[in-house]
């Protein structure tokens, strides 16, 4: 077998995901709202220590706590959505490859499935295609 570059191989992987194309825009900007949500509630406590402390602030000490309390809800259900896209894409993913790995065993089916070791056989696609669900899940959308 040819060895490929690793790019090559990326970009074959990233090819998979063309038909989720949608999903994955959405867990990427939930991910990226979410990015910002959380950045700025240092910012708002910064601000509300500020306060507290007595320096001039533009905000009124309560919309300081009420902007905490907001975006620490918004952040938690932008997270909530970019996980469940995530993890949607992933197993889909998982399905399709499943789908091409077990079409291309039933071609080989005859000659490849006739030894003694074919849950062998059958037992290291599995746990390969599972590797890869999860390459796809922590790596391609976040």
């Amino acid at each position: 077998m040819k060895k490929q570059s690793k790019l090559r191989t990326l970009l074959r992987m990233v090819k998979l995901v063309k038909p989720l194309t949608g999903f994955m825009l959405l867990a990427v900007t939930m991910g990226t709202l979410g990015f910002l949500c959380a950045q700025f509630i240092p910012i708002f406590g910064g601000y509300a220590v500020l306060g507290g402390l007595g320096f001039d602030i533009p905000l009124s000490l309560t919309m300081i706590w009420v902007l905490l309390i907001v975006f620490a809800l918004v952040r938690a259900i932008l997270r909530y959505i970019e996980q469940r896209t995530n993890h949607y894409i992933a197993f889909t993913l998982l399905a399709i490859i499943r789908d091409r790995v077990f079409k291309a065993l039933r071609r080989l089916c005859p000659a490849k499935l006739e030894g003694r070791d074919k849950g062998d056989l059958i037992s290291l696609i599995t746990s390969d295609v599972e590797l890869l669900e999860v390459f796809y899940a922590h790596t391609i959308s976040p």
